[in-house]
């Protein structure tokens, strides 16, 4: 496996809405969730047919969110280690 630098988290669509997400990380090195939102519902609330954002975490704080989100979503080295081998994410796991 090679490594990403893109994955696609959403990309909906239904009856004319649709919504897509994709984290990245930019050329200057920082975290960014970009996405659109469009149709109908979305023309409602905002009086477009499309709304897109950003957010952008700097390239000095990913590994600090990075840090909190395997905090918050693995209570154990074994957790971490099998989501990484289903990922196929290279890893290494020593013990004695």
């Amino acid at each position: 496996m090679e490594p990403i630098n893109k994955v696609i988290m959403r990309d909906d669509k239904k009856s004319g809405d649709y919504s897509y997400l994709v984290a990245k990380i930019d050329d200057n090195g920082n975290l960014v969730l970009e996405g659109v939102d469009g149709g109908k519902d979305v023309e409602k609330f905002f009086g477009a047919s499309d709304y897109e954002y950003w957010l952008t975490i700097p390239k000095d704080f990913k590994e600090t969110a990075l840090l909190h989100l395997i905090k918050e979503r693995f209570s154990s080295a074994h957790d971490l280690k099998t989501w990484l081998e289903e990922k196929q994410i290279p890893r290494n796991y020593t013990s004695y």
